[in-house]
């Protein structure tokens, strides 16, 4: 089968056209992949050679089963597409990594390639209407963004939000969407012009740049909660800033930073900050089966459209520049076999 392998110290991944075809073992299945997102993790994981072993990239699935291994008491349509659960409830450290790398293109063979080996509980029906490219994307970034949004965020139509999103990408984009849905009054910030003109199309009623949002801090803007989904020095700077101008009166809710985005650059902050200001700051990870199946159900209704790219597998090397160089609006998928 085709498939682009990683290998530590090359910023390449090497394409292969004679991988082996795996062999579903006891209590696995078989995927033939429809899509697999490319996302920044992946890029981290080549530039900072952060596995020390090759294997094939890609946690962003989404696919048909194919074969299923001895064991496996599950029945599958072979014309039943599947979302793919990267991080499971049973998952634990391997390799001397956290559980948090039990994954598919971390722990074991990824989605950078015709086929690969699951777990059937991985396996999250997608419902009709719902495409293989978004379907992939639902497994990361979806549903991820809707974590953020619903359970850190605490934005989930029970109260009345404000919510500044930082960075409208490939979960900020979505996260401005499902704050909306929920009934969030959403503001966004982005270096970028096109993408503050995607945030105010998909619901935020304004969009700043990172000089924009400065003068309207000074000015007195507030919000309830900052989302960070690019989480450098000067984006968690401007989230502090942002809630410190609260006028709170006591006891209060918290005021809310969700650091939603991961970087090697360290952020200070002091008990000051958080005492006196009432911030909390979360710092979440990956998000459940239930929360998965819920941001394929706001696909299915129209609720959320992710902005989604699609490219043939065989330019996952320049779709992985394209993201180092900060070319890439929304998400982008690769297909494998014919496109």
């Amino acid at each position: 089968m085709f498939a682009a392998q990683y290998n530590p110290g090359n910023k390449d991944l090497t394409l292969k056209d004679d991988y082996p075809v795996p062999h579903p073992g006891p209590g696995q299945v078989l995927v033939k992949v429809a899509a697999c997102g490319v996302c920044h993790s992946d890029v981290a994981f080549i530039d900072g050679s952060v596995l020390p072993y090759p294997l094939v990239l890609g946690h962003e699935i989404s696919g048909y089963v194919v074969k299923s291994g001895d064991g496996v008491t599950q029945s599958f349509r072979a014309d039943a597409l599947y979302a793919v659960l990267a991080i499971h409830p049973s998952s634990q450290s391997v390799n001397g990594l956290p559980a948090l790398f039990d994954s598919p293109g971390a722990a074991y063979d990824g989605g950078f390639a015709e086929y690969i080996l699951v777990r059937p509980d991985q396996l999250v029906p997608v419902p009709a209407g719902v495409s293989p490219e978004l379907a992939a994307v639902a497994a990361d970034a979806g549903i991820n963004a809707y974590k953020f949004v619903v359970h850190s965020a605490q934005i989930d139509g029970t109260r009345k939000r404000t919510v500044l999103v930082i960075g409208v990408g490939g979960l900020g984009h979505q996260a401005v969407q499902i704050a909306a849905h929920f009934g969030a009054t959403v503001y966004a910030c982005d270096p970028k012009p096109e993408a503050r003109e995607l945030a105010l199309k998909l619901g935020a009623v304004e969009a700043f740049s990172p000089s924009e949002l400065e003068i309207k801090v000074a000015e007195g803007f507030v919000v309830n909660v900052a989302m960070d989904f690019v989480s450098r020095k000067s984006t968690f700077e401007a989230a502090k800033a942002i809630l410190r101008h609260n006028n709170l009166s006591f006891p209060a809710d918290p005021r809310l930073i969700v650091k939603a985005g991961m970087t090697s650059e360290t952020l200070e902050f002091t008990t000051f900050d958080t005492l006196t200001y009432n911030l909390t700051i979360v710092t979440p990870q990956y998000g459940s089966r239930l929360d998965l199946e819920a941001i394929l159900e706001l696909y299915a209704k129209g609720a959320v459209t992710p902005v989604v790219s699609s490219y043939p597998l065989r330019e996952v090397n320049k779709v992985l520049n394209d993201l180092r160089n900060g070319d890439v609006m929304g998400r982008i998928v690769v297909i494998p076999g014919e496109f």
